[in-house]
């Protein structure tokens, strides 16, 4: 029987680096502000970072692939300002608009996963131009109008508590997370999606049909991001094309910060997670001791580089 191997200080903090950045947050904005530590601006933080946390779902998927969507924030503009629009200006069935919207975003990740097997090109480039596409789809559903006046049976998905405390949207992010976590890590599917990011040639070898691999995570991807796009919308109570923008490098940033590999086939969706409320904890911290948006690029940016550090050393030892 072989020996388990031990672990190293480096790599041991390299695994546990984000929980520890986010306890410390946690800490020192409870000491900066004693408006941090408090079950309501815990429970804000948790809420406001749903949307976020079910799209660096599907970012994850898709880099874990070797991919890389830069048009999901479009995504989401299209699918919030359809939805919204069928159900406030033209009556719709606010559950029938919702498996539209989500269907939407499914055939646009689709479409982005097909181009990159068809024109053989980084998925990074072709995904910039279907971005502007999108952004024109978003802009003609919109006519640059706002969406609002929505039924409460559709804002009780973003704004509902289970049992008076509990919020619904939380809930379903958990269930999301939960779900994808265990077919990434305990099914053959996604075995498969980790070979074919990891190493595409020897997957071939190995009888895997790559292609369809890839394609195949872009519209699980879309389906994640249509449901994201619903979220923020029901906990908006409105939408319009700014909707959901940007919110694809949020996603890449706690991806990047978990150490998922930007060349696939590697990543932890726990780290991701965890990530995104590093996040959403130092924006939340930083507005409440009346720190502006500049100074937080610059924390962003410099936990970025720090954990890419821990990263490209873990296996090194201390």
């Amino acid at each position: 029987m072989n020996a388990k191997k031990k672990m190293s200080v480096g790599e041991i903090l390299g695994n546990l680096s984000m929980p520890i950045l986010l306890l410390l947050l946690i800490v020192f904005f409870s000491i900066m502000t004693d408006k941090f530590f408090t079950p309501l601006n815990l429970t804000n933080i948790l809420v406001q970072n749903v949307h976020v946390a079910v799209c660096a779902c599907a970012v994850m998927i898709i880099m874990v692939s070797g991919g890389c969507d830069l048009s999901i924030g479009y995504q989401m503009s299209v699918a919030a300002v359809l939805v919204t629009k069928l159900i406030s200006v033209h009556g719709w069935n606010p559950w029938l608009a919702i498996l539209l919207g989500i269907a939407l975003c499914s055939l646009l990740g689709t479409f982005n996963g097909f181009m990159g097997i068809t024109l053989k090109s980084s998925t990074m480039i072709i995904t910039l131009g279907t971005m502007a596409i999108f952004q024109g789809i978003s802009y003609l559903i919109s006519e640059s109008k706002t969406f609002h006046k929505l039924p409460k049976s559709f804002m009780f998905l973003g704004q509902g508590k289970l049992f008076g405390w509990l919020p619904l949207n939380v809930v379903i992010m958990a269930v999301i997370v939960v779900i994808v976590a265990f077919v990434m890590s305990r099914t053959s599917i996604g075995r498969k999606v980790y070979a074919a990011g990891d190493n595409p040639e020897a997957a071939r070898l190995a009888g895997l049909n790559v292609a369809k691999i890839k394609i195949l995570s872009f519209t699980v991807a879309g389906v994640l991001v249509g449901i994201a796009a619903i979220l923020l919308a029901a906990r908006s109570g409105s939408a319009d094309s700014s909707t959901g923008v940007g919110i694809e490098f949020t996603g890449i940033t706690a991806c990047v910060l978990s150490g998922v590999a930007l060349k696939g086939g590697e990543g932890t969706l726990w780290k991701v997670i965890v990530a995104v409320f590093v996040l959403g904890v130092l924006a939340n911290g930083m507005q409440l001791i009346n720190l502006g948006t500049y100074p937080q690029f610059i924390a962003k940016g410099t936990i970025m580089l720090a954990s890419l550090y821990l990263t490209n050393h873990n296996a090194k030892g201390i």
